[in-house]
C-alpha cells in the first residue's frame, strides 16, 4: 500500500507506485474476451432514454439513506428503468400512466425493505421521473394523483407538511401511504408500507417527508443531457463498461443492457449492501455492471479497501473459500462458494479482486466457467 515512489536523496514523489506489468501468459480465460469493447453512443431513442435513465439513477435516494433500517433491496417490484407503465409494475394501480405521463424521457424506480417477515416488514418505494420541462412535471404530479386517488373511492387527501406541493392519499384503516411530488421537471413518487399495521398516518407522512428531505436536492445535482443531445449520449463515459465483461445478448434481453454509474445507481445490481460508505472509503469514480462487476478507484488504497469491503471473510451466511484461477498473485483474488438457501439447488459462487485502481466481482455457477470468467476479467484491468 505505497502512497508514494522514493528517489534519490530521500525525495518523495506523490502518487501511486509503479506496477510492475504482470504476466498474463498463464491465464486460462477460455472462450471470453481480454480486448476493451467499445459501446459509443445510443443506437436508437429507447437505448438513449434507458441510457439517460441510469445517469439519472446516481441521484434517486435510496430509502436506507433516510433510515438505515431499510436494508434489503426487493426484486420484481419494477424498473429500475422506467421508460412506460410497465416498468412500474404494481406500484402504479391505475391503468392510465402511459396516458398521463406520454412526455416521459426517463425514469427510475427501486423498493427496499426492513427485512425479516414480510408481515412484520416495511417497504419504501421511491420512483423518479423525468419530463421535458417543469410545467409538465407538475401536470403529470396532478394527473398521476388524481387518478392513484379516484381508482379507490375510499381513498383520502393528505397534507405533507413540509411539502405543500405534494398530491398524497392514504385509506383510513390502511398502513400505506401514497404521494406524487413535482420538483422541477421531475415527479417523485413514494409509496410506504408498514405491512405490521402498527405506522399511524402521522408516521407514514414523517417517513415520507425523511425520504423527500434527500432526493429533491440530489435532483438540483443532476445535470439531464439536452434534448437535441440525448440520441448522442454517450454509454460508457467513464470507460469503464469497456474494462467489464461484456453481457451475453440473452441477458441483455432478460435484464437489460450493461450499466455506467458513479454510485448509488448501482446498488440495483449489488448485493449485502447496508449503506453507501464503500463509496466514500472506496472512493469510486465509476462503476460498469455487465457480465461483472467492476469498480475504478480514485487510488489504489482505495480499491484495495473495496476488495476488504466486499471480501466476506466474515460473513454471517457462510460463504466458503473455493480455489483461484491460476496466473493470478494469490494475494489479489478471492474466490468463494455461498452456502445461502436459495443457492442450493444451483451452484452460486464468485471470485473477487483488485488490480491497481479497479475491484472486480465475477459470478460463475460452475467452478472452471467462473475461472475463466475471473482471468479475463483480470486480463482486461491488468493490461
Amino acid at each position: 500500500m505505497l502512497a508514494a515512489t522514493v528517489g534519490g536523496c530521500g525525495s518523495v514523489v506523490p502518487g501511486d507506485a509503479v506496477r510492475a506489468e504482470p504476466d498474463l501468459a498463464d491465464l486460462d480465460v477460455g472462450n471470453y474476451p481480454t480486448a476493451p469493447l467499445a459501446y459509443g453512443t445510443a443506437a436508437d431513442e429507447d437505448a438513449a432514454r434507458y441510457r439517460e435513465a441510469q445517469r439519472l439513477g446516481d441521484f434517486v435516494a435510496l430509502p436506507l439513506e433516510a433510515d438505515p433500517a431499510f436494508v434489503t433491496r426487493l426484486m420484481g417490484m419494477g424498473g429500475p428503468v422506467v421508460l412506460d407503465r410497465r416498468d412500474m409494475q404494481s406500484l402504479v394501480i391505475n391503468d392510465t400512466f402511459d396516458e398521463v405521463a406520454s412526455e416521459l424521457v426517463a425514469g427510475w424506480v427501486h423498493t427496499w425493505s426492513t427485512g425479516g417477515e414480510v408481515d412484520t416488514s416495511q417497504q419504501m418505494s421511491i420512483a423518479v421521473l423525468m419530463f421535458p420541462d417543469a410545467a409538465t412535471a407538475e401536470s403529470v404530479a396532478i394527473g398521476l394523483e388524481h387518478d392513484d386517488f379516484t381508482f379507490n373511492t375510499d381513498n383520502r387527501p393528505v397534507q405533507l407538511t413540509k411539502y405543500s406541493h405534494s398530491k398524497a392519499h392514504w385509506r383510513p384503516g390502511t398502513t400505506s401511504l401514497g404521494s406524487w411530488t413535482g420538483h422541477d421537471r421531475y415527479v417523485t413518487y413514494i409509496k410506504y408500507n408498514d405491512f405490521s399495521g402498527k405506522a399511524d398516518l402521522p408516521a407514514m407522512v414523517q417517513r415520507t417527508e425523511a425520504l423527500l428531505d434527500i432526493q429533491l436536492p440530489l435532483l438540483d445535482e443532476f445535470e439531464p443531457t439536452p434534448a437535441e443531445q440525448l440520441n448522442d449520449v454517450d454509454l460508457d463515459p467513464d470507460n469503464v463498461l469497456a474494462l467489464t465483461l461484456p453481457k451475453a445478448e440473452s441477458l441483455i434481453a432478460t435484464t437489460g443492457p450493461a450499466g455506467a454509474f458513479r454510485g448509488r445507481g448501482a446498488l440495483y445490481a449489488l448485493n449485502g449492501i447496508e449503506s453507501l460508505e464503500f463509496l466514500d472509503q472506496g472512493q469510486v469514480s465509476a462503476i460498469g455492471l455487465a457480465e461483472s462487476v467492476v469498480m475504478r478507484s480514485d487510488s489504489v488504497q482505495g480499491a484495495e479497501a473495496l476488495l476488504s469491503h466486499f471480501n466476506p471473510t466474515t460473513d454471517p451466511t457462510g460463504s466458503t473459500p473455493i480455489g483461484i484461477p491460476d496466473g493470478i498473485d494469490s494475494g489479489q483474488v478471492h474466490c468463494y462458494s455461498r452456502k445461502l438457501e436459495e443457492h442450493e439447488r444451483r451452484p452460486s459462487n464468485f471470485c473477487l479482486f483488485q488490480t491497481g485502481k479497479f475491484f472486480a466481482q465475477v459470478e460463475g455457477s460452475q467452478i472452471q466457467d467462473l475461472h475463466q470468467k475471473t482471468s479475463a476479467q483480470y486480463a482486461l484491468l491488468a493490461k
